[in-house]
């Protein structure tokens, strides 16, 4: 199983599991939930972009119905991320999963746009509860120990989740019977639920995971974490601009362009794959001399925009793919820095997760809404990815205009601190 598998020091060790008192049925009840969501969410979202292609929709109307559903997710997301906090998460769980499962089940029944728009609310309102809480109940769950490790582990599970599930409703897709992976979904969804519940009858030993973190770890200033956190939300809507595209439009474009539904699957198969790659790599302890730095995020993001330039030059499999690649392992570098920023030592965990929620949930609006209007313009059906490398430059500038301001005020900061002496100049 690839998700028991941890990155220590260069070398891939099961044993480490063991050691960090992460045992199977903690995997399994804990984290493989976000997988099993994350596929049921990405089955129904590529499964309706090939459906809207087949009912004659535009793609106009797909980003529009994506923005939708983003919309309530973005509005939704903070106040559901203060309502767990408030209540048991698992209440707030349980509700997401409820009305994931409403959609799933109504989804197979839909002929027409209209009925597409009455649907897909619903499913931001989903992802909106179910997020956030998930975050900040994962870590209550598992402590408040090696936080590196647990962010590593979630990303791990719904990287793949999210990777699996465009490939398999690439594959299931058929105009003949367009609904199978609406079905799969709804399937995943209980699951979900039954491993959620299951956790219930697992007791962790929470004393034994909240670990003291090593005497020799120095943490940034206040100034220095808030301005770092700000830029990597910044780079992370930027990623999630880009990925609304690729999850959401590019479905419905490729297939306009003549590739085959399961060329999509296997382009998204190696985005998955390296994100998933990338993440396993930022949970090692090695990954940590990265932390609060501007340098990483700024090299990945320019090489996404170079990867983009060629997406959009020309129509190579191959070279796709190697850009894809490139694309899943910017967004890696960029989600885990925004989850870790905002989660290490905060105790406002769902406040800080539905923030976090909430921004990448803005780039997922705006990308498919903007692309689609983009695909249907004289522009071409390839210019999309074209607007994916504007929008990450754009996020650059305004990421360094961000470094700059929180460098005066750290400065600040630090002047008011010591204040001159007497003499002093």
């Amino acid at each position: 199983m690839p998700s028991v598998i941890i990155f220590v020091g260069g070398v891939f060790n099961p044993d480490a599991l063991m050691r960090r008192n992460l045992k199977l049925p903690q995997l399994l009840t804990v984290y493989f939930p976000v997988l099993l969501i994350d596929f049921a969410y990405s089955s129904v979202l590529t499964n309706t972009s090939f459906y809207t292609s087949y009912l004659g929709l535009s793609s106009t109307f797909l980003g529009i119905l994506n923005a939708i559903m983003t919309g309530f997710f973005v509005m939704l997301a903070i106040p559901f991320g203060r309502l767990s906090d408030r209540i048991d998460r698992r209440y707030v769980l349980y509700a997401a999963f409820l009305v994931l499962g409403a959609a799933c089940l109504g989804l197979p029944y839909c002929r027409n746009g209209t009925h597409l728009l009455l649907i897909f609310p619903g499913i931001g309102v989903s992802m909106a509860l179910f997020w956030p809480a998930y975050e900040a109940w994962l870590a209550e769950r598992e402590g408040e120990g090696e936080l590196v490790h647990r962010v590593m582990l979630f990303n791990l599970f719904w990287s793949m989740g999210i990777t699996l599930g465009p490939v398999f409703s690439s594959y299931l897709y058929g105009d003949a019977n367009p609904f199978i992976p609406f079905y799969l979904a709804g399937i995943s969804t209980l699951f979900t639920v039954v491993t959620i519940f299951g956790s219930n009858f697992l007791k962790l030993d929470v004393a034994r995971t909240e670990q003291s973190e090593p005497p020799e770890v120095l943490y940034p200033s206040l100034p220095v974490r808030t301005t770092h956190l700000n830029l990597a939300r910044c780079a992370n809507l930027a990623s999630w601009f880009v990925l609304g595209v690729l999850r959401r439009l590019a479905p419905k474009l490729t297939k306009e362009m003549g590739m085959l539904p399961t060329t999509f699957g296997n382009l998204m198969l190696t985005l998955g794959s390296l994100q998933t790659l990338a993440f396993v790599i930022l949970g090692t302890g090695y990954s940590t001399r990265w932390h609060y730095r501007f340098a990483p995020i700024l090299v990945v993001q320019l090489l996404a925009i170079l990867s983009f330039l060629g997406i959009w030059g020309t129509q190579h499999t191959l070279l796709w793919a190697f850009a894809f690649g490139i694309i899943g392992v910017s967004a890696a570098f960029t989600y885990f820095s925004s989850l870790y920023y905002g989660l290490d030592r905060h105790v406002d965990k769902g406040n800080k997760s539905g923030w976090h929620e909430a921004i990448l949930g803005v780039g997922i609006l705006l990308g498919p809404l903007l692309g689609g209007i983009s695909a249907d313009s004289q522009l071409g059906v390839r210019s999309p990815y074209l607007l994916c490398g504007v929008a990450i430059a754009v996020a650059i500038l305004i990421e360094v205009f961000i470094l700059i301001k929180g460098s005066r005020s750290s400065e600040g900061s630090r002047e008011s601190e010591f204040p001159p002496t007497e003499g002093s100049l």
